[in-house]
């Protein structure tokens, strides 16, 4: 498709401050620097999809297209970033069939066959990448929301040594069984590292401790003494202790208190007499 190549080649500037102009209708809350950096963007794709339409290389396949593709893929990556919405990403992706649609209808002489071969093919291409940006915004922002989950699970399972031989690791929030093996990692990770005897594990910020949450817990606390530390858990509620008794959870095996303070007092009594005067001072 020479014709639509050729009418991109000389009216690229026209396009492109359409095209942006048409960003502004779509997005009225997008700031100016991520205008301008768009508008770059959307430059670059003008320049490869001229250069794709020129080489007449129809069936979308080719590197001329796969370029195409991949500055479509970073457009739409980019409005994921600015907080543009997937309907305005895809909108301003689609916005394109009619200011070329309507550059091709003001600047070609071709005949009437023509100039709807022309229009069919842009519009499958603009098509093809409104699809392809679609996919690359939803798997950008999938990106997106789980670095900021791991980031979240990174400040909700801190591993914190708090005196010598012993780090304290309060969780809070849900344990999930992707959680659990999260936080069973960190734990001996932070016990071999630190070098610890004790560690304490508080679970006043954990809403619901079930048979499940009790099963990771007794697991964790057996990794632990492989290592040859103690885990000593604390916050377990009224609630969840009487829950705990009925769904006949066996914890007999694991070092239980009620509060924190009460746990570092038995940490300090499980590390013998050379603990003995923060022993006392917590008392």
């Amino acid at each position: 498709m020479h014709g639509v190549g050729q009418i991109l080649q000389q009216n690229r500037a026209g396009v492109l401050d359409a095209w942006l102009a048409k960003l502004r209708d779509t997005a009225p809350g997008a700031q100016p620097g991520s205008l301008q950096l768009l508008k770059l963007e959307l430059g670059t794709l003008v320049e490869k999809l001229t250069a794709y339409f020129l080489l007449d290389d129809g069936d979308g396949a080719g590197p001329a297209f796969k370029a195409v593709e991949e500055q479509a893929a970073t457009i739409s990556a980019a409005c994921v970033r600015d907080g543009l919405t997937p309907m305005e990403t895809a909108t301003l992706i689609l916005s394109l069939k009619t200011i070329a649609g309507e550059m091709l209808d003001r600047e070609t002489s071709a005949k009437a066959t023509e100039l709807y071969r022309m229009r069919t093919a842009l519009d499958a291409v603009v098509d093809r990448l409104a699809l392809i940006t679609f996919a690359a915004f939803v798997e950008t922002r999938e990106e997106i929301i789980k670095r900021q989950g791991r980031a979240l699970l990174d400040l909700a399972t801190p591993a914190l040594p708090i005196w010598r031989n012993i780090i304290l690791m309060p969780l809070v929030g849900i344990i999930d069984t992707q959680r659990a093996r999260q936080v069973m990692e960190w734990l001996l990770e932070a016990l071999s590292r630190e070098e610890a005897r004790i560690a304490i594990l508080d679970v006043t910020g954990v809403p619901l401790i079930d048979s499940r949450v009790a099963l990771h817990l007794t697991k964790t606390v057996e990794a632990a003494r492989l290592l040859g530390s103690q885990v000593i858990v604390t916050g377990i509620s009224p609630d969840a202790a009487q829950t705990l008794v009925k769904l006949d959870v066996d914890l007999s095996n694991m070092i239980t208190r009620g509060t924190l303070r009460a746990g570092l007092a038995e940490a300090f009594r499980l590390l013998g007499p050379h603990a003995k005067g923060a022993h006392e001072t917590m008392l």
